[in-house]
């Protein structure tokens, strides 16, 4: 049996990043998002600049919900 770990994470597969990893990238590597959410100064972080446009605008954009704290919370598993 394969372990979390081996597949990627929650929700990985095969070894490569989670699809909820690949659509939190997408989503804040996008530079017209960057009043909303933003990569960090240094670039190894980023913020949610404004929570309640990121949860109407573009969390249904990106996953099949628009609940910030879901989002936190499964942030939170990785």
């Amino acid at each position: 049996m394969e372990t979390s770990a081996a597949s990627g994470g929650p929700g990985g597969v095969g070894g490569g990043p989670a699809p909820f990893l690949i659509k939190t990238y997408d989503m804040v590597d996008d530079s017209s998002t960057d009043e909303i959410v933003s990569w960090s100064d240094n670039k190894n972080s980023f913020v949610v600049w404004n929570p309640p446009e990121f949860a109407r605008l573009l969390l249904p954009t990106f996953f099949k919900h628009n609940n910030f704290s879901s989002f936190i919370r499964q942030l939170n598993t990785y």
